[in-house]
């Protein structure tokens, strides 16, 4: 593959990745808690068009051959890197404390999984968009 197609490739799996973690979370019973961005909620909205639009907009101007922008989504994906391991360890730990049914067990679990899956994603981003071939 060469290095354009897998930047794109890494990047929009990791922003698609990290946007469904973000809409799983939205479904626990911690969104329930205090003012909680709840599925369908504005606050959930404006959260995955923050989140998605970090990566997205330098994928488009790196898809313009801005190469610069290739750094820019290393450090985006590097600043976003801090936050799945917390939202796994707040998931896997609302499973088995705040969950009071199966079907809130299993959107912990599945969020938390998602969590673990876009840490090691946006991880294995970095040695794979380096490579120049």
């Amino acid at each position: 593959m060469k290095e354009k197609e897998n930047v794109i490739m890494w990047t929009v799996t990791a922003a698609v990745l990290f946007c469904l973690e973000l809409i799983a979370v939205t479904l626990t019973p911690l969104a329930k808690i205090g003012n909680g961005t709840r599925f369908g909620s504005a606050g959930m909205y404006f959260n995955l068009m923050m989140c998605g639009g970090s990566y997205m907009v330098p994928l488009i101007f790196y898809c313009l051959n801005i190469r610069l922008m290739k750094y820019v989504i290393a450090c985006v994906n590097a600043l976003w890197l801090i936050c799945h391991p917390v939202i796994a360890v707040i998931c896997f730990t609302a499973a088995f404390t705040t969950a009071s049914g199966t079907a809130e067990y299993l959107i912990c679990i599945i969020a938390g999984g998602l969590a673990v899956f876009s840490f090691a994603v946006s991880v294995l981003w970095f040695p794979m968009c380096r490579k120049k071939k």
